[in-house]
C-alpha cells in the first residue's frame, strides 16, 4: 500500500498591530526602562523554546516518516486480515492437496465429510456434508464448484454458498468442471469407447458430447464461457508412451485441434484464458495458443524432476518447480506466461515442495518454511510453519493459508 507523507504541520504566526506608535525607551523613567527592558528578554527567551520546540516537532515528522517508508513492504496487500479465527479445525478427518484450492475472497476444501468454504477471515461462509466415496473438487475463480465421486456416480454443483443441483451419471465418473455461468462437463467411462465427454448447461440441457476411441483420459477443462473444452489422453504404441490433446469447440462436431505428444504422460490442463491453454506433462509443460490452436509450445524439464507447479488463471501464468538433484531439493522455479516464453526464473538449494501465486508474488514451502519472492527472483520475506503442512495457497501480497494436517493456519509476511 502507498503511504502518503506527513507533512509538518502549518503554524500560524501570531498577527501584530504594525500601525501603533514607536515608544523609545529614552523617554521613559528608569524603573520603567528597566522593567520593559526585562519583559523584552523574557519575551526573546519565549520566542526561541517556541522555534525550538517548532524545530523538534519537524524533525520528529521527519525521523518517523524514515523510519516507516524503511521498514514499509513495497507492493504490500492494503487489505488487513483478521487471524483471530485462525488456526480453524478441519471438518473431517482427511483433505488431500488437490482439493484444497482458493477463489476470489477466499478458500474452500473438501474432506472425507464435508464441502467446506471460507472468506479470507476464516470466517465460515458455508457448509455441506458429502457423502462420496473419494470426492474430488474443482474449483473456480469465481467461487461456482463441483464436487465429483471418483470412480462413482455422484456429483453436486454449488454456486457460492449455494448448492445448485445434484446429478448421477450412468457410468463411472473420473472428471468433472464447471464455469462460472454453471455450465459443466463430466468425462465417464464408456462401453463402446474408452471415455465419453458430456457437457451441460443444467441437467436438461445437453450441449456437447463427444467419445473418445483411442486414449485414456486424464485430464479436462471448461474454457470460461463454455464454448470449448480442452482433454489430454494416453495410451503406449509399441510399448512407448503416447499422449494427446483434444481441443473443443462446441459448434464443430470434431476437436478443432488434435496434438500428439511422444515420450510423455500429461496428467492436467487448464485455459490460461479463452485463448491459450496449458498443459502439465511428467517431463515437459506445453502451451497452446492462437485462434485455431494449432500451435503448441514446448517447455522441456531436461532432465530435472517436478516437484510441483501453480496455474494461475487470474494473472495467466503457470509456474512450475524443477529440482536439479534426487531428494527434490535446489530447484528452478519457473514462469510461463500465455505464449509458452519463460519469463522469470526463481532459483532455491531448498526444495520446492508447493509453490503457489498472487499477482507479482511467488510463494515457496519446503514443508517447514515458507518463501516469499518477487517474479524477479528476489526474496521479500521467510516464515516458519510447522512440520505437518500439505499445501500452501497465496490470498494476497502478503498472506498465505497453509494446509495442515488437522487444520489451516493464516501466515503473514
Amino acid at each position: 500500500m502507498k503511504k502518503r507523507k506527513i507533512s509538518p504541520r502549518h503554524y500560524k504566526e501570531e498577527m501584530y498591530d504594525t500601525k501603533r506608535a514607536v515608544l523609545s525607551y529614552e523617554q521613559l523613567p528608569l524603573d520603567e526602562y528597566n522593567q520593559n527592558a526585562g519583559d523584552k528578554e523574557k519575551k526573546s527567551v519565549s520566542y526561541k523554546k517556541i522555534i525550538l520546540a517548532v524545530m523538534v516537532l519537524v524533525l520528529l515528522v521527519a525521523i518517523v516518516f524514515v523510519v516507516f517508508s524503511r521498514f514499509s513492504c513495497i507492493g504490500c496487500s492494503s487489505h488487513k486480515q483478521s487471524s483471530e479465527n485462525y488456526p480453524l479445525s478441519l471438518r473431517g478427518s482427511l483433505v488431500s492437496n488437490g482439493n484444497f484450492d482458493t477463489y476470489s475472497g477466499g478458500y474452500a476444501y473438501v474432506s472425507d465429510t464435508h464441502y467446506a468454504v471460507y472468506d479470507n477471515n476464516g470466517v465460515e461462509k458455508f457448509l455441506s456434508q458429502v457423502a462420496f466415496n473419494d470426492p474430488v473438487l474443482k474449483l473456480n475463480y469465481n467461487g461456482t464448484a463441483i464436487i465429483y465421486d471418483l470412480g462413482g456416480h455422484k456429483y453436486s454443483l454449488y454456486s457460492g454458498a449455494e448448492l445448485v443441483l445434484s446429478g448421477e451419471t450412468d457410468t463411472k465418473m473420473y472428471l468433472a468442471d464447471a464455469t462460472a455461468e454453471l455450465s459443466f462437463a463430466t468425462v465417464t467411462e464408456s462401453r463402446d469407447y474408452k471415455a465419453k465427454l458430456s457437457v451441460y448447461s443444467d441437467l436438461e440441457t445437453p450441449l456437447y458430447g463427444y467419445s473418445f476411441e483411442e486414449y485414456y483420459i486424464t485430464a479436462m477443462a471448461l474454457n470460461s464461457d463454455a464454448t470449448g473444452a480442452v482433454a489430454c489422453g494416453v495410451t503406449t504404441e509399441n510399448g512407448i508412451e503416447k499422449s494427446v490433446v483434444y481441443v473443443f469447440d462446441f459448434t464443430e462436431e470434431k476437436p478443432i485441434a488434435f496434438h500428439e505428444i511422444s515420450s510423455d504422460i500429461v496428467f492436467d490442463c487448464e485455459y490460461l484464458d479463452n485463448g491459450s491453454i496449458c498443459v502439465i506433462g511428467e517431463n515437459a509443460s506445453y502451451i497452446i495458443n492462437g485462434r485455431d490452436f494449432s500451435k503448441l509450445t514446448k517447455n522441456s524439464y531436461s532432465q530435472m524432476t517436478l516437484t510441483s507447479y501453480d496455474i494461475n488463471t487470474d494473472t495467466a501464468e503457470l509456474f512450475i518447480s524443477l529440482s536439479r538433484s534426487g531428494d527434490g531439493r535446489n530447484c528452478t522455479v519457473q514462469c510461463i506466461d500465455k505464449s509458452g516464453s519463460v519469463n522469470c526464473k526463481i532459483e532455491t538449494e531448498f526444495a520446492a515442495s508447493f509453490t503457489s501465486s498472487y499477482k507479482n508474488r511467488v510463494a515457496i514451502s519446503d514443508k517447514n518454511n515458507i518463501y516469499l519472492y518477487t517474479q524477479n527472483g528476489d526474496l521479500i520475506s521467510t516464515t516458519q510453519v510447522t512440520g505437518d503442512s500439505r499445501q500452501i495457497r497465496l490470498i494476497a501480497p502478503d498472506l498465505s493459508v497453509v494446509l495442515r494436517l488437522k487444520d489451516i493456519n493464516l501466515y503473514t509476511f
